[in-house]
């Protein structure tokens, strides 16, 4: 492998070990499963069993066996998933296994980490070690079945909660007619991972009865399945807003197939305009006001840094008779899209990160690892973005303290 430090010594070192584990993100998945696989069963020995485990040598053997066999999983099951049937069925299930057991696996490791030193420093001060075994036992087991609740709750009533979140945005470049204006944003749909057919149909529902100037949705329309574009494009096609209907790619429509997208769009759902690295004039009142739409390239989905040659392109052809409003996927673009001018980004693709921590607003989560733009508003450069926690889930449908999201936007 590379030498990322080497090829380039300015990349601090910690920089570089994040890009190399999400350069391979799945093997490192698959690695750190298979370990966190060997704590579960070791846990379960020690402390609902109240055995002495596996010792060292055969929780090396179990590790690097688990390790091994996930590694070799995982390449397969990734194939099934994009084929569809009843292969993506297993992989479904292979990784929401796969992701409550590291989950759970994380909060064993931080009871071995935490609670037995302190449960050893109890007893050489005295407690006894029988006495202090038996408060590991029981502090272990409280944090670990604290976990697994929130696990269970996640993948059950916590993933199916929607948010009407309501967001006033000033935007000091559009003119004071146009303001009070109202846009619904959806984003992060992934239709044909659970988001299809009647709960589809009720998400349009659901949208129209927004009372909103116009709609816009920012990419990753569908999931993987070409099975679903077609359907799907006609449920979408009951979208309606006043001013329009508006639209970008992400980069699962891009897995999914860009073509077999744009095509179903034009025949099923004609009110809804694909805005492909393309601006169109806002039918408003007073000063001209512009919609941009930028299309995702489909790669590089967890970099960090983003610069997109199609957004630098746009941006000198741009009218400068009035402001651009700016629909992109990735929210990692909005420095770029900030030095170019643009007032307002609206994007989605983190899904707030699904699995968030209960403090600082949620800011701590998942999505983290790729982007600081993960939730929420954010100002920069006199620019301002909005990410959406979306609507659809990535992978297994799990969310915790991060519910999906329909953001009615209010221009002031």
């Amino acid at each position: 492998m590379r030498d990322v430090t080497a090829a380039n010594p300015t990349v601090p070192p910690r920089r570089s070990v994040r890009r190399v584990l999400m350069a391979n993100m799945w093997r490192s998945l698959a690695g750190m499963l298979g370990v966190m696989q060997a704590l579960v069963v070791q846990w379960l020995a020690v402390v609902v069993l109240g055995r002495e485990g596996l010792g060292l040598a055969p929780g090396l053997c179990l590790g690097a066996g688990l390790v091994i066999l996930n590694l070799a999983t995982v390449p397969v099951l990734r194939r099934e998933r994009m084929r569809g049937g009843r292969g993506r069925q297993w992989s479904r299930l292979y990784m929401a296994t796969g992701i409550s057991t590291l989950l759970v696996g994380l909060a064993v490791a931080a009871s071995w980490l935490g609670i037995f030193p302190l449960t050893s420093l109890l007893a050489w001060l005295g407690l006894g070690p029988e006495p202090a075994f038996v408060l590991f036992r029981v502090l272990s087991a409280l944090l670990v079945g604290s976990v697994a609740f929130a696990v269970v709750w996640a993948f059950t009533g916590g993933q199916k909660r929607v948010d009407h979140t309501r967001v006033q945005i000033h935007v000091e470049a559009i003119h004071e007619d146009q303001r009070g204006l109202r846009l619904g944003h959806l984003t992060d749909l992934h239709i044909g991972n659970g988001l299809e057919g009647e709960r589809l149909e009720a998400l349009v529902r659901d949208a129209n009865a927004l009372e909103v100037d116009m709609l816009v949705l920012t990419g990753d329309l569908f999931d993987f399945d070409p099975a679903y574009v077609e359907d799907g494009a006609r449920r979408l096609g009951g979208l309606r807003a006043p001013l329009g209907v508006f639209a970008v790619l992400g980069n699962h429509d891009v897995y999914t197939g860009t073509d077999r997208i744009v095509e179903a769009l034009r025949a099923h759902a004609p009110g809804i305009r694909l805005l492909r690295n393309e601006y169109v004039p806002l039918p408003v009142e007073g000063p001209p006001l512009y919609l941009a739409g930028i299309e995702d390239p489909g790669r590089g989905w967890n970099s960090r840094d983003l610069h997109l040659e199609s957004l630098d392109d746009l941006a000198g052809r741009l009218p400068q008779d009035g402001p651009t409003l700016l629909l992109i996927h990735r929210p990692q673009a909005f420095p770029q899209a900030a030095r170019l001018g643009f007032p307002l980004v609206l994007a989605g693709h983190t899904h707030g990160g699904q699995l968030a921590l209960p403090i600082r607003n949620g800011s701590i989560n998942l999505s983290r690892i790729m982007t600081s733009f993960t939730r929420g508003l954010y100002e920069m450069d006199g620019s301002t973005l909005y990410v959406n926690r979306g609507i659809g889930v990535a992978g297994p449908a799990v969310r915790f303290n991060c519910r999906r999201e329909i953001a009615t936007l209010e221009l002031t």
